[in-house]
């Protein structure tokens, strides 16, 4: 080995060990968080020593996880492998494919209902998409792809439809499916990345008993497409949107919707959601959200039950204003609990139960404007008795409310369905 070779050998050596003694010693030393609100999960905490976790592997692929998790400057490296990823996407005509093609099935079945608003794709506009990690990346927001089966969607009927042969007296079940903000979104030249909502919508809904109340809150959604119905960086919708499913269900329940010309409201500024975690999308970062919530007139009781007691009502308040940054949207209900009720100064009699999923949250706060009584459960968490809490509550009435994914994945079909012990 030459003098030439050994010196640059040494100086490799020596960088080498400095720049890992610096990690070392700025891992150590930096302030750890507990969670990233980039990725919106909890980071790693430090293992706890156990002669077993030792022995068996655990103690160090904990601790291995728990510097990935703490390595300094870790959000921005994660940005900065995000703009690599985006810059090595590849051209395809004029689509940039970055994952393996979506797996949405393309869906030629006319919408034959009449009187719809503007039902089919908008024309062509010469804007360019982006499909990535199984998201469509147009016009600086990220929408996610329907594609779900008509074997899903009556499998979601036939749920539904036990729940209306319960044989409680009075009750009136009601049904509504949120559709994707793709539906309202989509040009003529991307058609064939999703199946059009409204048939699969109308083709759930015929499957209903004749006695369940189908909500056509995609017509009532559609008219106002242009507005900010859903969110450009995450995958619920707004409280506008939220509003205009409400006034659907208004009409079809015979209630009178509250106008929001007057009503208070708080915003929730600049957060990044779902979508934009999953894509690292400089465009969708461009273009950030807010969350609107409205501060309705009406005096509302807010309590959070149990799924293991009937009896049991915690007070406490309608929405968690402590929600902020990517967990925004949380704010509603205070985010996805089991089970909550609102009673309000209402005595008309009317006493509504809501079996959601997350869309719901927005959507249930408007119903205090016309119901005695609202009791909210998410179909994924609460495990109580839940016909034995319709009977006990006097619930003379029950929505459904699911978006349209929801309504074709067996996780929530098997969900709604359990339910019913």
């Amino acid at each position: 080995m030459t003098k030439t070779e050994n010196t640059i050998n040494i100086i490799n050596v020596t960088v080498f060990t400095l720049v890992l003694g610096i990690g070392g010693l700025a891992s150590l030393s930096m302030k750890k968080q507990a969670v990233s609100e980039i990725e919106n999960r909890q980071l790693t905490p430090f293992p706890a020593y156990s002669d077993s976790a030792l022995w068996n592997g655990n103690y160090f692929r904990q601790v291995d996880q728990y510097y990935a998790d703490n390595f300094p400057l870790r959000n921005r490296w994660i940005n900065v492998s995000g703009s690599f990823r985006n810059k090595f996407g590849f051209e395809s005509g004029d689509i940039k494919i970055y994952e393996p093609a979506n797996d949405a099935e393309a869906n030629e079945i006319t919408d034959t209902t009449k009187n719809t608003v503007n039902s089919g794709p908008l024309p062509d506009d010469g804007a360019v998409g982006e499909v990535k990690k199984r998201l469509f990346v147009f016009k600086n927001r990220a929408f996610e792809m329907f594609g779900g089966s008509t074997a899903m969607g009556k499998s979601y009927a036939n749920v539904i439809n036990s729940y209306n042969r319960l044989g409680i007296p009075g009750l009136q079940v009601y049904n509504l499916i949120i559709p994707v903000a793709l539906e309202f979104e989509l040009t003529e030249k991307y058609k064939k990345l999703q199946k059009p909502n409204r048939p699969a919508i109308e083709s759930i809904y015929n499957e209903l008993d004749s006695t369940i109340k189908k909500v056509w809150a995609i017509d009532e959604i559609r008219k106002h497409r242009e507005e900010y119905i859903y969110f450009n960086t995450d995958h619920h919708w707004t409280s506008l949107g939220a509003y205009y499913a409400y006034r659907a269900f208004c009409e079809t329940a015979g209630l009178t919707p509250v106008s929001l010309d007057t009503v208070r409201y708080k915003v929730k500024s600049t957060f990044l959601g779902s979508l934009y975690r999953l894509t690292r999308d400089p465009k969708l970062k461009e273009n950030p959200d807010s969350v609107k919530y409205y501060l309705f007139r009406d005096s509302v009781r807010f309590y959070i039950g149990s799924s293991n007691s009937l009896t049991y009502w915690g007070k406490s308040k309608m929405y968690g204003e402590g929600a902020n940054g990517s967990n925004s949207y949380s704010v509603f209900l205070q985010g996805d609990l089991p089970i909550v009720k609102m009673e309000t100064q209402h005595n008309n009699g009317r006493k509504i139960a809501i079996v959601k999923e997350s869309y719901g949250n927005a959507f249930a706060p408007f119903l205090v404007n016309n119901y005695e009584k609202i009791i909210v459960v998410d179909q994924r968490y609460y495990t109580g008795d839940f016909v034995a809490m319709l009977k006990k509550e006097g619930i003379n009435e029950l929505l459904f409310i699911n978006n349209i994914f929801a309504a074709h994945t067996p996780f929530h079909i098997e969900k709604i369905k359990r339910l019913k012990k």
